[in-house]
């Protein structure tokens, strides 16, 4: 039975890194042309031109967030029992919860926008750009809840394949990278957040950079999760 689980796990890395990229890559492509919402009228008639698209997009990210919470367990038994295997599972176990609940606002809030804005006045566009502009608000704070947990996975998987040497040393030092990444484009956000001039380009850089790190990350960890254990280096 453990055996089975511990095979399993390579399923829920690769579902989750390949559900991750066709879905991240399917929103930034129809999302990159969004115009900004100086002229609401035209910011939502574009996106109820791409809503399917998003549509489409922000399921396969639910998917994909769905596969973390069993692939915390698959390393927690990997690693074997103790307080870091805990940490970890529980921190995979948050992203993955904290990122379906940013998927489904991300799903709804769209949704009424698609479904409210069309052939409306412009007095009901700006309540509605109102009422958007405070569930953005929420949905950014969800991402950066996701990132900071998924970022906690990744340094505890990272710090216990050092350490036992359970995973190879490269996949170890790469869910490091990968924890970097994340956490700095949070901090940059923060930072920004408090009044500081920074471009908000650049968090968000270290985030587009860190969640392709991580589509590479789980590729890898899933091929490592489908062989026997070791104790080898």
């Amino acid at each position: 039975m453990e055996a089975r689980l511990l095979g399993s796990g390579r399923w829920f890395a690769w579902g989750y890194g390949v559900l991750a990229l066709v879905g991240g890559v399917l929103a930034a492509v129809v999302s990159s042309g969004i115009p900004s919402t100086d002229d609401l009228a035209v910011h939502y008639a574009y996106v109820r031109k791409i809503w399917p698209e998003l549509y489409v997009a922000f399921l396969l990210l639910l998917a994909a967030f769905l596969n973390l919470a069993p692939l915390g367990l698959v390393l927690r038994e990997r690693f074997g029992q103790g307080l870091r295997s805990e940490l970890l599972y529980a921190a995979f176990l948050a992203a993955g919860i904290i990122g379906i609940l940013w998927m489904l606002m991300q799903i709804g809030s769209a949704q009424a926008v698609v479904r409210d804005s069309a052939g409306v006045d412009g007095q009901t566009l700006a309540a509605i750009g109102y009422a958007s502009g405070i569930w953005s608000g929420v949905i950014n704070w969800m991402e950066r809840g996701f990132l900071v947990f998924a970022g906690i996975g990744a340094y505890w998987t990272g710090r216990a394949a050092l350490d036992q040497r359970v995973l190879s040393r490269g996949l170890a030092w790469f869910s490091l990278v990968l924890a970097a990444f994340y956490w700095l484009g949070v901090v940059v956000l923060l930072v920004r957040d408090a009044g500081f001039p920074l471009p908000e380009e650049v968090g968000s850089l270290f985030i587009a950079v860190g969640s392709l790190i991580a589509t590479v990350w789980a590729g890898w960890l899933g091929w490592e999760l489908g062989r026997r254990p070791s104790t080898s280096v």
